[in-house]
């Protein structure tokens, strides 16, 4: 979206850097800008050999390390291990920096890493060091040491903004705050501050005000807390809650701009080697004020998330019933509550037409499992074929899915429990049936009967071809989300590896290089993205495009 709407120079706003989007994402780059450095603690990696001996090599000497290509083909084995372990303390503050490492070094460090994040390099890397064997199922200590600008002055603090739209956090604070995460609470902490950690120190202050707890409870309760919990998923809200928090805890609310919305960013197209390097041109306004803002910024973050707008299936009727047709599950929640309550806590399933879900992801199935608890039959139509579920047993099940087929049935009981109920085609679960392959065609209402649920009607097509047509109170769509980049040129478009196709964060994320989190086809340089953005689609993995920007500025800033 690219308004042009008039601002005096006197009102612009001069920046470094200013990140749209205040998320997890935004979050982690801001703490990064302010100073607050990662550092290896020198401690052996648990699982990854390699990579130990990768990292005390380059705590030696950052010029070795750094400057050298021909420091690859060196031996970092035991001999030089030996060698590393004779300088003591080396490198704890200097090597043993990452912020100001060069591209060689991060590469040479994130070499041979292999895991999850979308295959970023620097995504995995860091992961490594904040969560060594993670995926094995450990709960290990970090390999990080996070020093602030106040403990070292040589720390350059990055001047910048976060824009956002809500409260920091981003999408987290319009989540159902009672759903559980998919992601364990180890996996969703920012930096230097462990969610785990940060419950107990709210537990502790909570109870420190209370003035009806006695002194030998508190204390009591205290030691209690000191135990550390075991990494469990936790509910949304207390994720958002952490998040918001997070800012305030570390001193970040200074370069917070909540409340606003960005409208366009684009290159300087009047100068585009304009005096002092400030070629990007942020404009937006505040949400509640309606006031308008520009800021001048040598670069621009992207870093606003993938779960802004719904995805469609563009079919007819689909947004021509916006009394029974959602495709948002908070909205689903509140329309079965008012289904419920309209027919009266003692109907029956057969009073109740059923809800019609499309989907196979996890939005689907917390539908499905919304749907039962409350007694309302549900068909469940999805794209996989019948011959695909053929063997149903839970180990086929979960391979069909990318996102649960590494999640333990011990930690995600209910969504393991929704894919054999789509295995077993609803024969031993009632309010319950599958459609396998099934695709809808339309949806449409009998307007005589508006007043009731009868005459809303669904047809789908068969995996044969024939159709078929069922009664429904609710159609629920949910197949994913896609991020809203209506600030920038045509929605983004061009930016991602496909360049005629839409930016989604599975098929076609923004194209970036994997050290620097550059937009690869941006029109100039200081134009960046990171998060789900770039396929890094867990909060675990958004530390290494932090990295990546913030070194990169470091490299590339003049003294």
């Amino acid at each position: 979206m690219q308004n042009g709407f008039k601002v005096d120079d006197n009102d612009v706003i001069y920046k470094d850097v200013v990140i749209i989007g205040n998320g997890p994402s935004g979050i982690c780059l801001s703490y990064m800008l302010a100073g607050n450095w990662p550092y290896y603690t020198g401690e052996p990696h648990p699982g990854d050999d390699m990579l130990t001996a990768r990292l005390r090599f380059c705590m030696i000497s950052n010029e070795e390390c750094d400057d050298t290509p021909e420091n690859a083909n060196i031996d970092v084995t035991t001999n030089n291990r030996h060698h590393q372990c004779s300088k003591p303390g080396i490198g704890r503050t200097q090597g043993g920096g990452l912020a100001r490492s060069t591209r060689y070094k991060l590469e040479y460090l994130s070499s041979g890493i292999e895991g999850r994040g979308g295959g970023r390099p620097l995504a995995l890397l860091m992961d490594q060091l904040q969560h060594p064997c993670v995926d094995a199922g450990f709960d290990m200590p970090s390999l990080l040491n996070w020093n602030s600008a106040d403990e070292h002055p040589e720390h350059t603090v990055i001047d910048h903004v976060v824009l956002g739209k809500g409260q920091p956090g981003g999408a987290w604070q319009a989540m159902d705050p009672n759903v559980l995460t998919i992601s364990l609470s180890r996996w969703m902490s920012l930096p230097d501050l462990d969610l785990r950690h940060w419950e107990k120190l709210v537990e502790v202050e909570q109870l420190q005000k209370s003035v009806l707890v006695a002194e030998s409870n508190l204390y009591a309760r205290l030691e209690k807390l000191s135990v550390c919990k075991a990494s469990s998923r936790v509910s949304v809200g207390t994720v958002a809650a952490y998040y918001k928090d997070y800012v305030r805890r570390k001193g970040l609310k200074q370069y917070f701009r909540c409340g606003t919305t960005v409208t366009s960013v684009r290159p300087n197209s009047d100068s585009p080697e304009s005096k002092g390097g400030y070629n990007w041109i942020v404009d937006g306004y505040e949400n509640k004020s309606g006031k308008r803002f520009r800021y001048r910024c040598k670069r621009a973050i992207l870093a606003t998330g993938t779960t802004d707008l719904s995805n469609h299936l563009n079919i007819s009727g689909e947004n021509t019933n916006p009394k029974w047709v959602t495709h948002d599950l908070n909205d689903l929640e509140t329309r079965l509550g008012h289904l419920v309550s309209k027919h009266g806590k003692d109907s029956t399933d057969e009073q109740i037409s059923p809800v019609l879900v499309i989907g196979a992801g996890l939005s689907a199935a917390d539908a499905i499992m919304a749907a039962r608890f409350r007694g309302i039959p549900v068909l469940h139509a999805f794209r996989n074929s019948l011959n695909e579920w053929g063997k149903q047993t839970a180990e086929r099940i979960t391979s069909s899915y990318d996102r649960l087929q590494w999640l333990p049935d011990s930690i995600y009981p209910e969504y393991h429990k929704v894919y054999e109920m789509m295995a077993d085609g609803g024969t031993n679960y009632p309010l319950y049936k599958s459609l396998p392959g099934y695709t809808l065609v339309s949806l449409s209402e009998n307007c005589e009967n508006e007043s009731t649920n009868i005459g809303r009607t669904v047809v789908l097509s068969a995996p044969d071809g024939q159709l078929h047509t069922f009664e429904v109170s609710i159609a629920a769509i949910l197949i994913g989300y896609k991020p809203d980049l209506s600030y920038l040129k045509d929605g983004g478009m061009g930016l991602g590896k496909l360049a005629d196709k839409p930016i989604d964060s599975k098929s076609n994320p923004i194209e970036i290089d994997d050290f620097t989190y550059e937009v690869t086809n941006a029109p100039i340089k200081g134009l960046y993205a990171l998060g789900p953005l770039v396929g890094n689609n867990f909060v675990r993995f958004v530390l290494g495009g932090a990295l990546g920007i913030l070194a990169h500025i470091l490299r590339t800033t003049n003294p």
